[in-house]
């Protein structure tokens, strides 16, 4: 349900257009000057204004001015005399969407409205998609000829044919879970329309309520504004619930409300709002196990369960492993510069015989950081290390003995990323910035540190001076 204001000093308009709007199914709320709305405006952002020009005290500009200022995705549609036309240009210059002039029709203004709302919506749903979502053609990064990866190719065909059937995707971390739920929506009817992706165990259970379901300004402390939850931003599209098994009982019992009535309400919120999604959601755990132990919910269980793709461990997909070996080569061969083209059969033999603990992410770590240090054609075996292989002397930038450190691990986790982005910048404190002295530091080449401060947008962040 799309929200509308309408600013207007006469009485009639704004009788007529929240009467007429509300049977459209429009939320309208009406005000009779500028003053009376800013604050609202800045508090609830509706998707829609419908602004006056002349109105007493400030004058529609003047709103306008305002509005933009504080919030640009606020769409403004502008109501004007004959004689204002000039000033309706000028608001439009001003980042007005459309104008309309007195005495309007209602179903003139109707398709008005329809048209603002709809880019509004397209504006709002294009924040939530990576440009590698919106280029992302076929399955992607879903590399493979395997058997066990030819049914999940096969599975991913016949449920993108059906446009509202649940998925549950199963499989160790990554397996590449978020993949095949992209490659689900972006071979569906539904592709043109957004996907929209939460990780249910980045969220304590009160912000993923917020974060789902949206709220209203004043729902708890610090809920200034009203903010739509990503259900909203996923209608027509396709909602993506990494990690299900890590959510509350109570939000369970919410989701499956919202998939059996299709409809749901913003924390804080009395009205109902619909929506209409295809529910993709994965895990990494056991969701049988969790329900015996009472942590999960049977029947909601069943509503996302309608079919299950199963991805294989790494390991148990052959030759598989060379063939996203090369994907990768080429992937970071673009992104390094490098020029790579031959694998070695010694680099070959040991990544078959590796147990890839981490699936398909420990590899495409693995290659690369063998491509950033291959300066040839090549792919040596002196250039692939594997994760758990010790660090030898010939190995490390220098032979100096490694000193542990302690650390605590927090109970909730962290992944190997946020200690390395957190050593390098503790690197980077200590040497003042200086990117030499901090790589030496942290027994690394120079190369190697502005490749990962890049990667983690630190160079900009820490120290901007220095080189």
């Amino acid at each position: 349900m799309a929200s509308v204001f309408v600013i207007d000093d006469d009485p009639r308009i704004r009788s007529s257009l929240k009467e007429f709007l509300e049977a459209e199914d429009y939320e309208v709320s009406v005000y009779p000057t500028g003053e009376d709305a800013l604050p609202y405006v800045y508090r609830e952002i509706p998707d829609l204004i419908l602004l006056d020009l002349k109105l007493p005290g400030i004058d529609g500009l003047t709103v306008l001015e305002k509005i933009k200022s504080r919030n640009t995705t606020i769409e403004v549609v502008i109501i004007t005399g004959y004689a204002e036309v000039s000033s309706a240009v000028r608001a439009m210059k001003l980042g007005a969407i459309d104008y309309i002039k007195k005495p309007f029709d209602l179903e003139e203004m109707l398709l008005i409205i329809e048209k603002a709302v709809e880019i509004k919506k397209k504006s709002d749903q294009l924040a939530y998609l990576t440009r590698e979502e919106r280029e992302l053609l076929g399955f992607g990064e879903i590399v493979g000829t395997s058997k066990k990866m030819k049914e999940v190719f096969d599975l991913i065909r016949q449920v993108a044919d059906s446009p509202k059937t649940s998925v549950l995707v199963c499989g160790e971390t990554g397996t590449g879970k978020e993949l095949v739920a992209k490659a689900i929506h972006y071979n569906s009817e539904r592709a043109e329309k957004p996907l929209i992706e939460i990780n249910c165990s980045a969220f304590q259970e009160n912000l993923l309520e917020a974060e789902i379901f949206g709220y209203e300004a004043g729902a708890f402390t610090g809920a200034r504004q009203r903010k739509k939850g990503l259900f909203e931003l996923a209608h027509q599209g396709s909602f993506f619930l990494d990690e299900i098994g890590d959510m509350s009982l109570e939000i369970q019992s919410k989701l499956l409300k919202v998939i059996e009535e299709q409809r749901f309400r913003r924390v804080g919120g009395t009205k109902e709002i619909k929506v209409d999604t295809r529910i993709i959601s994965a895990t990494s755990q056991d969701l049988n196990k969790r329900i015996r132990e009472g942590l999960f919910r049977q029947d909601l269980y069943y509503r996302l369960n309608v079919v299950t793709i199963e991805l294989p461990h790494l390991h148990e997909r052959g030759e598989d492993i060379i063939l996203l070996t090369e994907h990768f080569v080429n992937l970071f061969n673009a992104e390094f510069k490098r020029h790579v083209t031959r694998i070695d059969n010694d680099v070959k033999e040991l990544l078959m015989a590796h147990s890839w603990p981490g699936n398909v992410r420990e590899l495409k770590n693995v290659i690369e950081r063998a491509v950033l240090f291959e300066k040839g054609e090549l792919l040596s075996r002196k250039s692939v290390r594997l994760f758990d292989e010790p660090i030898t002397p010939t190995a490390a930038i220098s032979p100096t003995p490694v000193h542990p450190i302690e650390f605590e691990i927090p109970p909730e986790g962290i992944s190997m990323d946020e200690i390395e982005k957190s050593l390098i910048e503790k690197a980077l404190l200590d040497t003042n910035g200086n990117q030499t002295k901090a790589a030496k530091l942290l027994r690394i080449t120079r190369e190697t540190m502005k490749y990962r401060m890049k990667k983690y947008s630190l160079k900009k962040v820490i120290f901007p001076l220095h080189e």
